[in-house]
């Protein structure tokens, strides 16, 4: 369900407020939430990052030049835009001026002002949440949970907008170790990120096959990992490498028969190329959202994301992938069939990543 989080002074005053956002939350088909009222152990501020990021609107109300409300509200204004952030307040006698040119809706803490804000504030929160400005203003990811959150946020809006549920025009670009299809089921949970990483990762890899059974299609350029320094290839990398050979091969790990049928129905919308340049992880949904990450050899990247929306970058990355897909495929047809020699490498790769190294 959509949320709409709300960023205003706690404390006496403002109850009769926090009701009417509650209302209005309520009325327009939304999950009223407030920092205040979360019980999960851990840093408050992070938690208030998490549910802003996931909100469908935030509305602030500045009223009394609260601290804390500018400090979420500067947040809020990074992470999902001037856009979808309504602001109330009560008039003031000093307007804060980093604010004066953003639009607000003012009400007077009297039964008049409660009542127009009662009928206007719902109009408000639909503008907000219907509007087509999805840009980020903000760049950087940091971690690889909030990374992949954000993916799964995006792929769902992508199968979601769908006219009549197709998605025909739309490719999925991707350069990575082994990608997205590959995550599985049965790969281990990692230590470090907990249950939550790894159902976030099979939500990544079941919207991309979701998108892809509804006509869209993927590009996906491989630089997959080889060799290590320790004498065993981990765990994960070795299940992700079983499975997406066995996909290629026409055979899916996931024991439920239903969704092993759409594995191997999305493989078909699928090319692969195969690259032993080191790249940046990169995946651009559409002409949406990029994202792009580095990491090196074997180990679990993400630390670090650049997130894109900007439409004339995004055009300069989709024309730099696509020439990089075309020399990639290019230099794999000297050979023979591409796909044939996506499966045969990708055996060639797994094999040499598995053998002990020497050490000297």
């Amino acid at each position: 369900m959509k949320t709409c989080f709300a960023i205003m002074p706690f404390g006496d005053g403002f109850e009769d407020i926090d009701r009417i956002i509650g209302d209005a939350a309520t009325e327009c088909g939304l999950e009223y939430i407030r920092g205040d009222r979360r019980q999960q152990p851990g840093s408050v501020v992070s938690q208030i990052v998490h549910d802003i990021r996931s909100a469908a609107v935030v509305v602030a109300d500045i009223s009394h030049a609260n601290p804390n409300v500018f400090y979420e509200l500067g947040i809020a204004h990074q992470l999902l835009g001037p856009e979808r952030v309504v602001i109330i307040t009560q008039p003031q006698d000093k307007p804060p001026y980093d604010v004066h040119e953003f639009r607000q809706l003012i009400y007077h803490h009297n039964e008049a002002g409660r009542e127009k804000l009662r009928k206007e504030l719902p109009q408000c929160l639909r503008a907000a949440t219907e509007t087509r400005a999805e840009r980020e203003v903000w760049n950087v990811i940091r971690g690889r949970l909030s990374r992949t959150r954000l993916l799964v946020r995006d792929l769902k809006r992508l199968v979601e907008s769908g006219e009549e549920g197709r998605l025909d025009d739309v490719v999925i670009r991707m350069v990575a170790g082994l990608g997205s299809l590959a995550i599985s089921d049965h790969e281990p949970i990692d230590p470090a990120e907990g249950l939550e990483y790894k159902e976030n990762l099979i939500a990544e890899r079941d919207l991309v096959r979701e998108a892809l059974l509804h006509g869209a299609s993927l590009k996906s350029v491989l630089n997959p990992p080889r060799r290590f320094t320790k004498a065993m290839l981990p765990e994960r990398l070795r299940v992700r490498y079983e499975r997406l050979i066995g996909l290629l091969e026409g055979k899916s790990d996931i024991t439920d028969a239903g969704a092993a049928q759409k594995d191997l129905a999305a493989m078909a919308r699928c090319e692969f190329a195969l690259t032993s340049v080191p790249m940046p992880n990169l995946i651009i949904i559409g002409e949406m959202v990029a994202y792009e990450g580095m990491k090196r050899g074997g180990t679990r990247g993400f630390e670090m994301t650049h997130c894109e929306t900007d439409k004339e970058t995004l055009k300069d990355m989709i024309e730099q992938f696509d020439r990089l897909f075309d020399q990639s495929r290019t230099e794999m047809q000297r050979a023979g069939h591409p796909d044939s020699i996506v499966l045969s490498q990708l055996r060639d790769f797994y094999q040499e990543a598995r053998r002990p190294t020497t050490a000297g």
